[in-house]
């Protein structure tokens, strides 16, 4: 191979380089602590909520918690529950801040009013 060859092949690759480097989303340093700490509170928040059902101030059975994750807007943690048929069926993500525990009984603020009008994931 020749010298001018390297030289052209070394110039393609610095070019394209960079190119693919812009590609990647910029991620903020200080964001990575803050992601992992979230883990980390989902993970541990997981036995304590996992299987428990979840009842509404009314006294009515809302479903049982599923999973418990990080907000997609990454600042809050949230219980994912499996609704029951008659208010709506499928999954719904409630923010673990509105669940209380009174008694033996996990509640969350709302009516069954308020539990059916929550989309669905």
């Amino acid at each position: 191979m020749t010298r001018l060859a390297r030289a052209a092949g070394r110039a393609l690759f610095l070019t394209l380089v960079p190119a693919c480097a812009a590609a990647q989303p910029v991620r903020s340093t200080l964001a990575d602590p803050v992601d992992s700490r979230m883990q980390m509170s989902a993970a541990s928040l997981m036995p304590t909520l996992r299987g428990r059902w979840l009842y509404a101030d009314d006294g009515s059975l809302v479903g049982r918690v599923r999973d418990v994750q990080v907000s997609e807007a990454g600042n809050t943690l949230v219980a994912i529950v499996a609704r029951r048929r008659w208010l709506g069926g499928g999954e719904i993500a409630i923010p673990v801040p509105t669940l209380r525990q009174q008694g033996d009984s996990l509640k969350v603020a709302g009516t069954t009013r308020t539990i059916r009008a929550l989309q669905p994931r």
